[in-house]
């Protein structure tokens, strides 16, 4: 099943797009209250895996490469504005991969890449492998330890026996991608961290930097892992006064 980018906010006057880019389990609904808190000058989409939410009958994918083409696809198929990405978590990773593409592909039309809560893809990780392939019990409890409060959430049964399916797909993904070394890119480059992180420690964000050759900066936020959800007010505002400049 395709890729899909969903529109979140429609901004026919909008000198830029974001493209949002989920964290494992998650979906397009994410990122669906920033809708209004952008203003109209920013075009708002993100991205919708198969498997989730509108598309729950559809196959999930497993597979990075083909995950990426029919990204590339769902991206390829918007009417041309320029675009700035913002990937959290496994959406950092994928965000990485879009922006290599966009500037190889498409020169002029990249703005700025937002990346959160994800070290720099190039460099060893601590994460455990193979985490997809636990049983419900077993990948509970090692959520917990690697993530802190993520296993609440799916502490409801019946929750639990939706969400799971879709956190492992996303899990395999990850961990079917390969990192390959490529030519520094020249956009802007913003990332995003949480101060008590156990999985990106801010120490781990300066990392990115190999990536990029032009402006780069990192900001912290109070929080964990999820400070997505608990600063989202604060990561919006900033997001938005970088891509004003």
């Amino acid at each position: 099943m395709p890729v899909r980018l969903k529109c979140l906010a429609p901004r026919p006057m909008a000198f830029v797009r974001v493209i949002c880019l989920p964290y494992a389990g998650g979906g397009a609904s994410v990122f669906q209250s920033w809708a209004a808190a952008v203003p109209k000058s920013i075009e708002l989409y993100a991205l919708q895996l198969p498997g989730r939410e509108d598309r729950l009958a559809e196959p999930l994918l497993t597979g990075w490469a083909a995950m990426m083409i029919e990204a590339k696809a769902a991206l390829d198929s918007l009417p041309r504005l320029p675009i700035a990405l913002f990937g959290y978590s496994l959406g950092a990773v994928i965000a990485l991969d879009l922006a290599r593409w966009l500037t190889a592909t498409k020169p002029g039309m990249l703005q700025h890449v937002f990346c959160a809560a994800r070290p720099w893809p190039g460099a060893a990780t601590s994460e455990r492998q193979g985490l997809h392939a636990l049983s419900d019990a077993a990948l509970l409890e090692a959520l917990d330890r690697q993530y802190g409060s993520l296993s609440t959430s799916l502490s409801h049964p019946e929750i639990r026996e939706l969400a799971l399916p879709i956190l492992r797909a996303d899990l395999a993904l990850l961990e079917s991608y390969r990192w390959q070394p490529s030519a520094r890119l020249t956009c802007p480059m913003t990332v995003y961290g949480g101060r008590h992180d156990p999985v990106t420690p801010p120490a781990s964000l300066d990392a990115w930097r190999a990536e990029f050759a032009g402006a780069f900066d990192t900001v912290l936020f109070e929080g964990s892992h999820f400070f997505l959800e608990t600063q989202r007010t604060a990561l919006i505002a900033d997001l938005v006064q970088r891509l004003r400049r």
